[in-house]
């Protein structure tokens, strides 16, 4: 794949027709989206004639690795692979398989996952690993889902790839290879790159060559605002939040929603 899709990056931020590719992503299925009622009644009335009582009453939390860097915090924006299972041990979700998009939600009473893993991931940090042991009522309650039956405790394995905290939705990270040499790159140049990118956690975007003009909105915005000041001959990488690539909707089936992208530039020349 060419440069297309770094021309398209800005205008596909928003645009309606991907909307259906969200929902098919948020389809890590049954992802842990908050529980449902199907029967009128609330978590933690009395069980209903024949079903098994809770074998857990509260929220287990055991890391089994602990990561670095900061903890988190309610509002971050958090990026995980998992594995989720029953009682019995029978898998019921995961996306730990190689080519399964990596699953982002926001830890704390504003995220869209279940209780359970709003309240289970606070305090863990990127790069570790965390086991939660879920009680019926804070996972998906009296009436279950899809292949998770009525009142069923749930237990998950999620390791956490990395942290956004609030702040840092438009923050580029840059790290120098090699420093090059003569000017600096500035908004309003029409420069020559070679590049590569990637999605972190997952599979190659695109390489090859491309010219372009700076500050034009002819590549992504962390693109655009990453090689400034680079110089001829200069290698860079560029680590870039979504909100800075492809945004919350992605560019399926390269790049899953949410994505945190990576791209080695290597600044061949001005035009």
């Amino acid at each position: 794949m060419g440069m297309q899709s770094l021309r398209l990056g800005r205008s596909i931020m928003g645009a309606a027709v991907f909307v259906g590719l969200a929902i098919s992503f948020a389809g890590c299925n049954p992802s842990p989206e908050a529980p449902k009622q199907t029967d009128g009644k609330k978590p933690g009335s009395a069980a209903d004639a024949g079903a098994k009582p809770s074998a857990i009453t509260a929220l287990k939390m055991d890391d089994t690795k602990v990561g670095t860097g900061d903890a988190v915090t309610e509002g971050d924006l958090l990026f995980v692979r998992y594995k989720g299972t029953l009682a019995d041990g029978k898998v019921f979700d995961s996306n730990t398989d190689e080519g399964k998009p990596i699953f982002s939600f926001t830890a704390g009473p504003t995220g869209t996952v279940i209780d359970g893993w709003k309240k289970g991931v606070i305090g863990m940090k990127a790069g570790g690993t965390r086991k939660l042991s879920i009680p019926w009522s804070m996972a998906y309650g009296e009436g279950g889902t899809g292949t998770i039956p009525p009142k069923a405790d749930l237990f998950f394995e999620i390791q956490l790839i990395r942290v956004m905290k609030k702040g840092e939705e438009m923050t580029v990270t840059k790290k120098d290879l090699k420093p090059g040499s003569g000017r600096a790159v500035k908004t309003g140049d029409k420069v020559e790159v070679n590049f590569d990118g990637k999605v972190i956690g997952g599979d190659e975007i695109e390489k090859g060559k491309y010219v372009f003009t700076v500050g034009k909105d002819e590549v992504i915005p962390g693109i655009d605002a990453g090689i400034i000041g680079m110089k001829v001959g200069g290698v860079r990488k560029l680590t870039l939040p979504p909100n800075t690539a492809f945004g919350p909707m992605g560019r399926e089936p390269i790049v899953p929603p949410n994505s945190f992208v990576e791209y080695e530039l290597t600044l061949l020349g001005f035009k």
